[in-house]
Protein backbone atom coordinates (compact mmCIF):
# COMPACT_ATOMS: atom_id res chain seq x y z
CA UNK A 1 0.00 0.00 0.00
CA UNK A 2 1.33 3.52 -0.52
CA UNK A 3 0.15 6.29 0.86
CA UNK A 4 0.44 9.93 -0.59
CA UNK A 5 0.93 12.32 1.82
CA UNK A 6 2.51 11.49 5.62
CA UNK A 7 4.09 12.30 8.84
CA UNK A 8 6.54 10.31 10.35
CA UNK A 9 8.07 10.75 14.22
CA UNK A 10 10.85 8.88 15.26
CA UNK A 11 11.85 8.62 18.92
CA UNK A 12 14.77 6.75 20.87
CA UNK A 13 15.42 5.01 17.41
CA UNK A 14 11.80 3.56 17.34
CA UNK A 15 8.77 5.22 15.18
CA UNK A 16 6.24 7.13 17.38
CA UNK A 17 3.85 7.89 15.75
CA UNK A 18 2.37 7.88 12.05
CA UNK A 19 -0.27 10.70 11.09
CA UNK A 20 -1.84 9.99 7.26
CA UNK A 21 -3.34 13.82 7.18
CA UNK A 22 -0.61 15.32 7.06
CA UNK A 23 2.52 16.19 4.31
CA UNK A 24 5.22 13.46 4.56
CA UNK A 25 8.10 14.89 6.99
CA UNK A 26 10.10 12.40 9.03
CA UNK A 27 11.07 14.19 12.40
CA UNK A 28 13.27 12.69 14.68
CA UNK A 29 12.42 14.10 18.47
CA UNK A 30 14.17 14.42 21.68
CA UNK A 31 11.28 13.42 23.83
CA UNK A 32 7.97 10.92 23.11
CA UNK A 33 4.67 13.00 21.78
CA UNK A 34 1.13 12.21 20.15
CA UNK A 35 1.03 13.25 16.64
CA UNK A 36 -0.56 16.43 17.83
CA UNK A 37 1.81 17.69 19.97
CA UNK A 38 4.31 17.92 17.24
CA UNK A 39 6.21 20.98 17.64
CA UNK A 40 7.25 23.24 14.51
CA UNK A 41 10.62 23.30 15.16
CA UNK A 42 12.01 19.69 15.50
CA UNK A 43 15.91 18.35 15.81
CA UNK A 44 15.34 17.16 12.20
CA UNK A 45 13.45 17.48 9.56
CA UNK A 46 13.24 15.64 6.50
CA UNK A 47 10.91 16.93 4.04
CA UNK A 48 10.66 13.89 1.34
CA UNK A 49 7.93 15.64 -1.01
CA UNK A 50 8.09 13.57 -4.35
CA UNK A 51 9.92 10.65 -2.99
CA UNK A 52 8.76 7.39 -1.60
CA UNK A 53 9.35 6.69 1.70
CA UNK A 54 10.07 3.08 2.79
CA UNK A 55 11.25 0.33 5.32
CA UNK A 56 14.65 -0.34 5.32
CA UNK A 57 15.95 -2.72 2.87
CA UNK A 58 16.64 -6.32 4.22
CA UNK A 59 19.15 -8.93 2.39
CA UNK A 60 19.34 -11.79 3.56
CA UNK A 61 22.20 -12.88 1.79
CA UNK A 62 25.66 -10.87 1.21
CA UNK A 63 29.32 -11.33 1.44
CA UNK A 64 31.51 -9.38 3.61
CA UNK A 65 32.55 -7.81 6.68
CA UNK A 66 29.67 -6.23 8.77
CA UNK A 67 31.16 -2.88 8.95
CA UNK A 68 32.22 -2.76 5.45
CA UNK A 69 28.68 -4.28 4.25
CA UNK A 70 26.88 -1.71 6.61
CA UNK A 71 28.04 1.42 4.98
CA UNK A 72 28.89 0.53 1.65
CA UNK A 73 25.00 -1.06 1.32
CA UNK A 74 23.24 1.87 3.59
CA UNK A 75 23.26 4.38 0.40
CA UNK A 76 21.86 1.76 -1.84
CA UNK A 77 18.74 1.56 1.11
CA UNK A 78 19.87 -2.06 2.88
CA UNK A 79 19.53 -1.58 6.98
CA UNK A 80 19.84 -4.95 7.95
CA UNK A 81 21.53 -8.48 6.44
CA UNK A 82 22.64 -11.53 7.34
CA UNK A 83 26.14 -12.10 6.52
CA UNK A 84 27.12 -15.21 3.94
CA UNK A 85 29.85 -17.16 4.20
CA UNK A 86 30.99 -19.94 1.59
CA UNK A 87 32.56 -23.01 1.98
CA UNK A 88 35.74 -22.56 3.77
CA UNK A 89 37.81 -24.02 6.85
CA UNK A 90 35.78 -24.00 9.61
CA UNK A 91 38.48 -22.86 11.50
CA UNK A 92 37.81 -19.76 9.14
CA UNK A 93 34.38 -19.60 9.60
CA UNK A 94 34.24 -19.63 13.73
CA UNK A 95 36.84 -16.93 12.89
CA UNK A 96 33.90 -14.96 11.06
CA UNK A 97 31.69 -15.90 13.37
CA UNK A 98 33.49 -14.41 15.90
CA UNK A 99 33.84 -10.91 14.37
CA UNK A 100 30.13 -10.77 13.60
CA UNK A 101 29.08 -11.37 17.10
CA UNK A 102 31.85 -8.92 17.90
CA UNK A 103 30.22 -6.59 15.44
CA UNK A 104 26.68 -7.07 17.21
CA UNK A 105 27.88 -6.20 20.47
CA UNK A 106 29.98 -3.37 20.13
CA UNK A 107 28.31 -1.32 16.98
CA UNK A 108 26.08 0.73 17.59
CA UNK A 109 24.43 -0.76 14.27
CA UNK A 110 24.86 -4.12 15.68
CA UNK A 111 21.29 -5.28 16.22
CA UNK A 112 20.81 -5.11 12.28
CA UNK A 113 23.08 -7.72 11.68
CA UNK A 114 20.30 -10.00 11.77
CA UNK A 115 23.05 -13.22 11.68
CA UNK A 116 25.17 -15.92 9.67
CA UNK A 117 24.61 -18.11 6.96
CA UNK A 118 26.14 -20.92 5.53
CA UNK A 119 26.47 -21.80 2.32
CA UNK A 120 27.55 -25.76 2.83
CA UNK A 121 29.53 -27.23 3.61
CA UNK A 122 26.80 -30.05 3.26
CA UNK A 123 26.42 -29.50 -0.66
CA UNK A 124 27.06 -31.54 -3.90
CA UNK A 125 30.07 -30.46 -5.39
CA UNK A 126 28.31 -31.49 -8.59
CA UNK A 127 26.34 -28.05 -7.72
CA UNK A 128 29.60 -26.12 -6.65
CA UNK A 129 29.23 -23.15 -8.25
CA UNK A 130 31.25 -20.49 -6.97
CA UNK A 131 31.70 -22.32 -3.90
CA UNK A 132 35.61 -24.13 -3.29
CA UNK A 133 34.62 -27.79 -3.96
CA UNK A 134 38.00 -28.39 -2.01
CA UNK A 135 35.94 -27.70 1.63
CA UNK A 136 32.74 -29.33 0.99
CA UNK A 137 32.06 -32.15 2.89
CA UNK A 138 30.30 -35.06 3.75
CA UNK A 139 27.51 -34.35 6.49
CA UNK A 140 28.56 -35.79 9.81
CA UNK A 141 25.96 -35.00 12.47
CA UNK A 142 29.02 -34.90 15.62
CA UNK A 143 30.71 -31.89 13.19
CA UNK A 144 27.70 -29.99 12.55
CA UNK A 145 26.56 -29.89 16.38
CA UNK A 146 30.18 -28.48 16.94
CA UNK A 147 29.54 -25.56 14.10
CA UNK A 148 26.51 -24.88 15.50
CA UNK A 149 27.77 -24.76 18.98
CA UNK A 150 30.76 -22.36 18.00
CA UNK A 151 28.62 -20.01 15.65
CA UNK A 152 25.65 -19.76 17.99
CA UNK A 153 23.82 -17.67 18.60
CA UNK A 154 24.23 -16.30 15.61
CA UNK A 155 23.56 -19.02 12.41
CA UNK A 156 20.63 -18.07 11.07
CA UNK A 157 20.53 -20.27 7.80
CA UNK A 158 22.47 -23.27 6.67
CA UNK A 159 22.31 -23.95 3.05
CA UNK A 160 22.23 -27.84 2.42
CA UNK A 161 21.53 -30.20 -0.46
CA UNK A 162 19.42 -33.32 0.98
CA UNK A 163 20.37 -35.94 -1.75
CA UNK A 164 23.57 -36.42 0.11
CA UNK A 165 23.49 -39.78 2.73
CA UNK A 166 22.67 -38.69 6.28
CA UNK A 167 21.57 -35.37 5.28
CA UNK A 168 17.79 -35.74 6.14
CA UNK A 169 19.30 -36.09 9.99
CA UNK A 170 21.20 -32.96 9.72
CA UNK A 171 18.38 -30.99 8.35
CA UNK A 172 16.25 -32.27 11.58
CA UNK A 173 18.78 -31.09 13.91
CA UNK A 174 19.21 -27.38 12.30
CA UNK A 175 15.45 -27.89 12.71
CA UNK A 176 15.62 -28.58 16.49
CA UNK A 177 18.10 -25.34 17.12
CA UNK A 178 15.35 -23.12 15.32
CA UNK A 179 18.55 -22.53 12.39
CA UNK A 180 16.86 -22.43 9.07
CA UNK A 181 17.86 -25.25 6.70
CA UNK A 182 17.65 -23.87 3.02
CA UNK A 183 18.07 -25.89 -0.20
CA UNK A 184 20.87 -25.23 -2.82
CA UNK A 185 23.71 -26.16 -4.18
CA UNK A 186 22.15 -29.30 -4.66
CA UNK A 187 21.45 -31.98 -7.84
CA UNK A 188 18.32 -33.76 -5.89
CA UNK A 189 15.91 -35.56 -7.91
CA UNK A 190 12.24 -34.19 -7.24
CA UNK A 191 11.49 -36.59 -4.75
CA UNK A 192 14.70 -36.38 -2.91
CA UNK A 193 13.98 -32.39 -2.33
CA UNK A 194 10.71 -33.17 -1.04
CA UNK A 195 11.83 -35.40 1.50
CA UNK A 196 14.62 -32.78 2.30
CA UNK A 197 11.21 -30.38 2.94
CA UNK A 198 9.45 -33.12 4.42
CA UNK A 199 12.46 -33.36 7.10
CA UNK A 200 12.26 -29.32 7.90
CA UNK A 201 13.66 -27.25 5.06
CA UNK A 202 11.93 -24.27 4.43
CA UNK A 203 14.10 -21.88 1.72
CA UNK A 204 15.85 -22.21 -0.94
CA UNK A 205 19.07 -20.90 -1.68
CA UNK A 206 19.29 -18.42 -4.86
CA UNK A 207 16.57 -20.16 -7.00
CA UNK A 208 17.15 -21.42 -10.62
CA UNK A 209 21.11 -21.13 -9.51
CA UNK A 210 23.32 -24.66 -8.71
CA UNK A 211 20.39 -26.90 -8.61
CA UNK A 212 18.68 -29.25 -10.54
CA UNK A 213 16.25 -27.54 -12.54
CA UNK A 214 13.20 -28.44 -14.32
CA UNK A 215 13.10 -31.45 -17.64
CA UNK A 216 10.43 -33.29 -18.62
CA UNK A 217 11.28 -35.79 -16.58
CA UNK A 218 12.49 -35.02 -13.66
CA UNK A 219 11.25 -31.76 -12.00
CA UNK A 220 14.68 -31.32 -9.70
CA UNK A 221 15.32 -29.13 -7.41
CA UNK A 222 13.13 -26.23 -8.85
CA UNK A 223 9.80 -28.37 -9.26
CA UNK A 224 9.61 -29.06 -5.81
CA UNK A 225 10.48 -25.60 -4.49
CA UNK A 226 8.24 -24.11 -7.00
CA UNK A 227 4.91 -26.43 -5.86
CA UNK A 228 5.57 -26.83 -2.00
CA UNK A 229 4.22 -23.48 -0.11
CA UNK A 230 6.41 -24.32 2.71
CA UNK A 231 9.79 -23.62 0.87
CA UNK A 232 9.87 -19.82 0.57
CA UNK A 233 12.49 -19.52 -2.41
CA UNK A 234 15.18 -16.35 -2.65
CA UNK A 235 16.21 -15.21 -5.69
CA UNK A 236 18.83 -12.59 -7.01
CA UNK A 237 17.27 -9.92 -9.51
CA UNK A 238 19.84 -8.68 -11.35
CA UNK A 239 18.86 -9.98 -14.08
CA UNK A 240 22.07 -11.55 -14.89
CA UNK A 241 21.68 -14.76 -12.67
CA UNK A 242 18.14 -15.43 -13.79
CA UNK A 243 16.12 -14.11 -16.56
CA UNK A 244 13.10 -11.75 -15.76
CA UNK A 245 10.55 -14.79 -17.26
CA UNK A 246 11.48 -16.75 -14.62
CA UNK A 247 11.13 -14.30 -12.05
CA UNK A 248 7.50 -13.96 -13.31
CA UNK A 249 7.04 -18.19 -13.03
CA UNK A 250 8.29 -17.97 -9.64
CA UNK A 251 6.23 -15.03 -8.37
CA UNK A 252 2.95 -16.60 -9.95
CA UNK A 253 3.53 -20.12 -8.45
CA UNK A 254 5.07 -18.93 -5.17
CA UNK A 255 2.63 -16.06 -4.76
CA UNK A 256 3.88 -12.73 -3.40
CA UNK A 257 4.25 -14.08 0.39
CA UNK A 258 6.85 -16.68 -0.22
CA UNK A 259 9.29 -15.13 -2.29
CA UNK A 260 12.50 -13.10 -1.34
CA UNK A 261 14.88 -10.92 -2.97
CA UNK A 262 18.43 -10.80 -2.20
CA UNK A 263 21.61 -9.51 -4.01
CA UNK A 264 24.36 -12.33 -2.78
CA UNK A 265 27.02 -9.09 -3.33
CA UNK A 266 30.67 -9.84 -3.19
CA UNK A 267 31.13 -6.12 -3.62
CA UNK A 268 32.32 -5.76 0.32
CA UNK A 269 34.95 -8.35 -0.12
CA UNK A 270 35.94 -9.68 -3.60
CA UNK A 271 37.54 -12.77 -3.64
CA UNK A 272 40.85 -13.31 -5.29
CA UNK A 273 40.90 -14.26 -8.72
CA UNK A 274 37.16 -12.36 -9.25
CA UNK A 275 37.22 -9.42 -11.39
CA UNK A 276 33.61 -7.00 -12.03
CA UNK A 277 32.41 -8.16 -15.57
CA UNK A 278 29.29 -7.46 -17.93
CA UNK A 279 27.52 -6.50 -14.15
CA UNK A 280 28.66 -9.13 -11.94
CA UNK A 281 31.57 -10.52 -10.14
CA UNK A 282 33.01 -13.64 -12.47
CA UNK A 283 35.84 -15.75 -12.62
CA UNK A 284 38.79 -15.64 -14.95
CA UNK A 285 37.32 -17.97 -16.83
CA UNK A 286 34.12 -16.02 -17.15
CA UNK A 287 31.96 -18.19 -14.77
CA UNK A 288 29.85 -16.41 -12.25
CA UNK A 289 30.98 -15.72 -9.34
CA UNK A 290 28.35 -13.50 -7.44
CA UNK A 291 27.07 -10.37 -8.12
CA UNK A 292 27.49 -6.89 -8.09
CA UNK A 293 23.84 -5.99 -7.41
CA UNK A 294 22.77 -3.46 -4.75
CA UNK A 295 19.14 -3.97 -3.15
CA UNK A 296 18.02 -0.44 -4.61
CA UNK A 297 18.85 -2.01 -8.36
CA UNK A 298 16.86 -4.85 -7.51
CA UNK A 299 13.99 -2.94 -6.42
CA UNK A 300 14.26 -1.15 -9.85
CA UNK A 301 14.85 -4.30 -12.02
CA UNK A 302 11.54 -6.08 -10.09
CA UNK A 303 9.52 -2.66 -11.07
CA UNK A 304 10.91 -1.18 -14.56
CA UNK A 305 11.82 -4.69 -15.79
CA UNK A 306 9.52 -6.92 -14.82
CA UNK A 307 6.70 -5.12 -14.05
CA UNK A 308 5.98 -6.03 -10.52
CA UNK A 309 3.89 -3.11 -8.39
CA UNK A 310 6.06 -1.04 -6.55
CA UNK A 311 4.25 -2.36 -3.24
CA UNK A 312 4.41 -5.83 -3.79
CA UNK A 313 8.30 -5.55 -4.93
CA UNK A 314 9.15 -3.50 -1.77
CA UNK A 315 7.47 -6.70 0.48
CA UNK A 316 10.09 -8.99 -1.19
CA UNK A 317 12.89 -6.94 0.42
CA UNK A 318 11.30 -5.49 3.33
CA UNK A 319 7.94 -7.22 4.96
CA UNK A 320 9.27 -11.59 3.93
CA UNK A 321 13.00 -11.55 4.39
CA UNK A 322 11.40 -9.78 8.44
CA UNK A 323 9.17 -12.58 8.45
CA UNK A 324 11.47 -15.17 7.48
CA UNK A 325 13.99 -14.11 9.84
CA UNK A 326 11.34 -13.88 12.68
CA UNK A 327 12.12 -10.00 13.21
CA UNK A 328 8.48 -8.65 11.83
CA UNK A 329 7.94 -7.43 15.33
CA UNK A 330 11.01 -5.21 14.62
CA UNK A 331 11.69 -4.92 11.04
CA UNK A 332 9.95 -5.14 7.92
CA UNK A 333 7.25 -2.23 8.10
CA UNK A 334 6.63 1.23 9.02
CA UNK A 335 5.01 0.94 11.84
CA UNK A 336 4.05 2.39 15.32
CA UNK A 337 6.87 0.52 17.77
CA UNK A 338 8.91 -0.55 15.11
CA UNK A 339 12.92 -0.07 15.00
CA UNK A 340 13.07 3.66 13.09
CA UNK A 341 14.32 1.74 9.95
CA UNK A 342 13.57 4.11 6.63
CA UNK A 343 14.69 4.41 3.30
CA UNK A 344 13.75 7.48 0.70
CA UNK A 345 14.34 7.27 -2.81
CA UNK A 346 12.95 9.07 -5.67
CA UNK A 347 10.90 8.15 -8.91
CA UNK A 348 14.27 6.89 -10.40
CA UNK A 349 15.19 5.09 -7.44
CA UNK A 350 18.24 6.90 -6.33
CA UNK A 351 18.37 7.03 -2.57
CA UNK A 352 18.07 10.23 -0.47
CA UNK A 353 18.83 8.69 2.71
CA UNK A 354 18.61 6.10 4.80
CA UNK A 355 18.11 6.31 8.39
CA UNK A 356 18.59 3.45 10.85
CA UNK A 357 17.40 3.21 14.49
CA UNK A 358 16.65 6.87 13.87
CA UNK A 359 20.21 7.90 13.01
CA UNK A 360 21.10 9.27 9.24
CA UNK A 361 23.43 6.92 8.34
CA UNK A 362 23.48 7.98 4.53
CA UNK A 363 22.19 11.20 2.78
CA UNK A 364 22.35 11.99 -0.24
CA UNK A 365 24.39 15.62 -0.59
CA UNK A 366 21.85 18.90 -0.04
CA UNK A 367 19.02 16.69 0.44
CA UNK A 368 18.38 16.89 4.45
CA UNK A 369 18.28 20.08 5.56
CA UNK A 370 18.55 21.28 9.31
CA UNK A 371 15.52 23.10 11.49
Amino acid sequence: MIVDGATVAINGGRIAAISRSLPFKKRLLRQPVSMQQLPRNDEVIIDAKGCFVSPGFIDCHIHGEPEKIFFNEARHGTTAFVIAESCAPLNFIYKRAESIKEFIKLSPFGPNVLGLRLEGPYISKAKAGAQNASYIRRPDAKELSSIIEKCAPILRIMTIAPELKEARPLIRLLRKHKIISSIGHSGAAYESAIEGIDAGITHATHIFNAMSGLDRREPGVVGAVLLDDRVVAEIILDLIHVHKALFAILLKLKKKDNVIIVTDSLASEIPEGVRESGGAYRFEDGRLAGSSLTMIQALKNAVRNCNVPLPDALKLITQNPAKLLGVEDKKGSISVGKDADIVIFDREFDVKATVVHGKIVYEKKGFICAA
